[in-house]
């Protein structure tokens, strides 16, 4: 057998691979931080970060978030908007171990989401998600949201209603 012809084999397969870490939900992991930014003429403003040490607020946005800094509501996204040329929700979400080695992220990995899931979980959390085919970094809906690692399950009941909302 020819070198080429088992190229031609593994390297279609090690794609399949990358499809299949998506379409099987082995992405498990922990929130541990969140932060939502504006974006305004290239410059990135942090509007709150949230972690472990509790929720930043920019001050220039203090009032306007109110006291769930976490919990991004419709009417405050399109105030913001206004002000900016994009706005962005981020979670960053440190993955389990244990998950199947084939095929899922390891380590701590920054994610965009929308605002209706960045506002629906919060920094501990432990969930089990699905990214987006097209970008790996976005994360496009929660399979399992548990409060601690040995609940959580490839898939369960998620209280978030609209992941895709803006």
């Amino acid at each position: 057998m020819k070198r080429r012809t088992v190229l031609a084999g593994v390297v279609p397969f090690l794609q399949v691979g990358r499809w299949l870490d998506q379409l099987l939900l082995v992405n498990q992991g922990e929130i541990v931080q969140k932060r939502f930014v504006g974006i305004a003429e290239g410059e990135t403003t942090e509007i709150t970060v949230t972690d472990d040490d509790g929720t930043t607020v920019s001050s220039e946005h203090e009032g306007q978030l109110g006291q769930s800094p976490a919990e991004i509501s419709p009417e405050v996204a399109t105030s913001l908007r206004e002000r900016y040329d994009s706005i962005r929700f981020h979670v960053t979400v440190n993955h389990h171990n244990d998950s199947p080695k084939a095929f899922s992220r390891t380590g701590t990995i920054e994610y965009r989401t929308s605002r209706t899931l960045y506002s629906g979980i919060g920094v501990g959390d432990h969930i089990s998600f699905q990214t987006s085919l097209l970008n790996a970094d976005t994360i496009i809906s929660l399979s399992c949201l548990a409060n601690e690692k040995e609940s959580l399950q490839r898939r369960c009941r998620v209280g978030v209603e609209d992941p895709t909302a803006e």
